[in-house]
C-alpha cells in the first residue's frame, strides 16, 4: 500500500511526439489553438511547393552558372540543338565566359603556349600539360605569328600579304589584305615590317598595329592600325622618337611584338652605348609599347646590363610586365634574375629575385615564363621541351610537347586561353579550302581594303 500510495503522489508525465499530436475540438483552447497552427502549417506547405517550382533567371543561369563551366562542356553544348548554339554563342555569354575564365584561374594551372618557328613548313604547335583541348590544323600557310589574346590568335604571311585571325577553339577564321603601301618612285612596296597585336577594351575593339619600312636602317616610312570592328585600316602620324625605329630583323619577314600584356604589345630591342669619356661599351634593352584605346607610344626605362652576354626577355607574369635577365655563370650553369617595372611611364627596373643557378645542356635555351605558374619553358635543338620550376628547382619534360623539327631558329611564344570569342567577318574553316603549297583559298577574295586617315 506504501509503494500504491507514493506511486499515486508523483504526477504522471505524459510523452507525446509532436508529429503524432492530434488537436481535438473538445474544449475552446484546443479551437484557439487549431486556428493559429492550421494557417502555419498550409504556408509551410504551400511555400514548400513554391520552392519546388522555383526557376532562376535566365540571365543568372547562363551568364553566371553556365558560363563557369570549361569550354570543352560548352563546345558540346553548342552540337546538342540550333536554340543552345544560339545561346551559347550571344555576346554577353561568349564575353562572361571569358571573364570566369581568367578570373578563375589559379596558380597551378595550365596556361597553353603558342610557338612558330620562321620556317613555313613547320607550322604552329598549342602545347599543354594535359593535352586536352583538341587542336586543328593551322588554316593558312604564314611565315609569322604575332600574338594572342583573348584565344585570337593573329598569323601573317608575308609572301601572300595578307594577315589570318584564328580561333583554334571554335574553328574560325578571318582574312584580310595588308593596307597599300605608301606611294614611292622605286618600290611597289615595303620589304620590312613590324606588326602587332593588339585590344581595345573601352570599345571591345581588337587591332592590327603595322609599320612598314623601306629600309632596316630608316625610321619607319608608313604607320597603319586595322580595326576589326570597321574592318579598315587607318593611318596614324609616325612619332618622332629615336626609340621607334623598331626592331628589323631580316628582309621580307615580319617582325612581332615580345609580349602582350593585358592585350597590349610591347617591343623589345637591343643596341650597344657607350658613355661619354667612356672607351667601353655596354649593353642596353630598349622597350616600348603600343596603347590602342588612345593610340600612342609609351617609350619604357631602358635596362641596361654589365655583362654583353646576357639575354633578356619581357615576359607576362600575372598580367605584369616582368623581365627576365638570363647570365651564364659556369659551364651548363644559368642565373635567372626577375625585374618588375615600378610605372611603365617613369619608372626604374627593380630586381625581385634571382633562380638558379640553373642546369642548361649544350643547345638549351630558356625563354619566356608562364603567366600563372612561374615556370621557365626551355627548348633546345631537337626533342621535347622542358620545364624549370624555380619552387622545387626541377626540370622536367613538357607532357604536350612532341616537337621534333630543328629548334635552330627563333621562336615565338605567347600565352594562350582558349575561348569562343569570334569578331565581325569570321568563317567556319569547313568552307576553307586549301591547296597544298599554295595560298589559293575558294571563299576568300583579294579585295583591297578600305583605307581611311586618322
Amino acid at each position: 500500500m506504501h509503494g500504491s500510495s507514493s506511486s499515486m503522489d508523483k504526477p504522471i508525465i505524459c510523452y507525446q511526439r509532436r508529429s503524432k499530436c492530434i488537436i481535438r475540438d473538445d474544449s475552446e483552447g484546443d479551437k484557439q489553438l487549431q486556428q493559429i497552427v492550421s494557417p502555419c502549417i498550409g504556408r509551410k506547405r504551400t511555400r514548400m511547393g513554391e520552392i519546388k517550382n522555383v526557376t532562376l533567371p535566365e540571365d543568372i543561369l547562363y551568364n553566371e552558372i553556365v558560363s563557369r563551366l570549361p569550354l570543352k562542356f560548352i563546345l558540346r553544348c553548342r552540337r546538342v540543338c540550333k536554340s543552345w548554339n544560339s545561346r551559347f554563342s550571344t555576346s554577353d555569354f561568349v564575353n562572361s565566359h571569358l571573364t570566369h575564365q581568367l578570373q578563375d584561374k589559379q596558380e597551378d594551372d595550365d596556361d597553353l603556349i603558342i610557338t612558330k618557328c620562321f620556317a613555313v613548313d613547320e607550322g604552329i604547335s598549342i602545347l599543354s600539360h594535359t593535352n586536352e583541348f583538341p587542336v586543328r590544323s593551322v588554316p593558312c600557310v604564314c611565315d609569322t605569328i604575332l600574338g594572342s589574346i583573348n584565344g585570337l590568335i593573329l598569323m601573317c604571311s608575308t609572301r601572300g600579304r595578307r594577315f589570318c585571325l584564328w580561333n583554334p577553339a571554335v574553328g574560325q577564321v578571318k582574312f584580310f589584305c595588308m593596307p597599300p603601301p605608301r606611294y614611292h618612285p622605286t618600290k611597289d612596296e615595303c620589304e620590312h615590317f613590324v606588326g602587332g597585336f593588339c585590344w581595345d577594351r573601352v570599345q571591345n575593339d581588337y587591332k592590327v598595329l603595322m609599320f612598314c619600312y623601306e629600309s632596316t636602317r630608316t625610321p619607319p616610312s608608313q604607320l597603319c592600325i586595322y580595326s576589326f570592328n570597321s574592318a579598315t585600316w587607318t593611318r596614324l602620324c609616325i612619332p618622332q622618337h629615336p626609340k621607334l625605329r623598331g626592331p628589323i630583323a631580316n628582309p621580307n619577314l615580319m617582325v612581332h611584338p615580345s609580349t602582350i600584356v593585358k592585350g597590349t604589345p610591347y617591343w623589345s630591342y637591343s643596341e650597344n652605348r657607350t658613355y661619354p669619356g667612356k672607351r667601353h661599351e655596354r649593353k642596353f634593352f630598349c622597350t616600348f609599347k603600343f596603347v590602342p584605346e588612345i593610340k600612342e607610344f609609351r617609350f619604357l626605362p631602358d635596362f641596361h646590363t654589365r655583362s654583353s652576354d646576357e639575354s633578356n626577355f619581357v615576359v607576362n607574369a600575372d598580367d605584369r610586365v616582368v623581365r627576365m635577365s638570363y647570365e651564364k655563370i659556369r659551364g651548363e650553369e644559368t642565373l635567372v634574375k626577375i625585374y618588375s617595372l615600378d610605372n611603365d611611364d617613369s619608372g626604374t627596373w627593380s630586381k625581385m629575385y634571382t633562380i638558379g643557378p640553373m642546369s642548361l645542356a649544350l643547345g638549351c635555351w630558356p625563354s619566356h615564363c608562364y603567366k600563372n605558374g612561374g615556370e621557365i619553358l626551355i627548348y633546345k635543338h631537337r626533342g621535347p621541351f622542358s620545364l624549370y620550376d624555380p619552387k622545387t628547382k626541377e626540370t622536367k619534360e613538357f607532357d604536350g610537347s612532341i616537337s621534333t623539327v630543328n629548334a635552330n631558329r627563333i621562336r615565338m611564344y605567347y600565352s594562350y586561353t582558349p575561348s569562343l570569342i569570334c569578331v565581325r567577318g569570321m568563317e567556319s574553316m569547313q568552307n576553307l579550302s586549301i591547296k597544298n603549297g599554295s595560298e589559293t583559298y575558294s571563299f576568300v577574295k583579294s579585295i583591297s581594303p578600305r583605307f581611311t586617315r586618322d
